[in-house]
């Protein structure tokens, strides 16, 4: 009896060492390779005073999930800090949506069909980049 219990003890110290080695290796990997997704720019909204701008980009992730549009503001001159409004399924070519500068602080995003509607920022906060009006098409 003796015999077996050492036997499942090492076999489970050896089990639990080999699971936390191959998850380890996963982790390491998936944290200093860059975005799974692949990102590209369709077109670009400029505000009224140019300094920021609505940014229409395609996400691609592969074969298994569809293209998602995303509509974020970013400043010109500080691209990499961004707020993201809206999420929509599908490619920009088959998708319908308008993108309206209101003023310089102001962005409308209209005229989608909201069964293509994946997310969507429901609030404006203080210190955002623009604060937005959503609305999808009346059906």
């Amino acid at each position: 009896m003796g015999a077996v219990l050492k036997i499942l003890w090492h076999g489970g110290a050896a089990f639990f060492w080999g699971c936390s080695t191959v998850a380890l290796l996963i982790w390491g990997i998936s944290s200093i390779t860059p975005d799974w997704c692949g990102t590209e720019q369709y077109e670009v909204f400029l505000s009224p005073n140019k300094d920021k701008q609505a940014v229409v980009s395609i996400i691609n992730c592969g074969a298994t999930t569809n293209f998602e549009t995303q509509i974020s503001v970013t400043k010109v001159n500080e691209p990499s800090e961004k707020t993201t409004f809206l999420v929509l399924d599908g490619h920009p070519n088959h998708l319908e949506y308008k993108v309206t500068w209101l003023s310089n602080d102001e962005i409308e995003l209209t005229d989608f069909n909201f069964k293509d509607l994946l997310k969507f920022r429901s609030r404006n906060t203080a210190g955002d980049i623009a604060m937005s009006r959503i609305e999808p098409k009346n059906t």
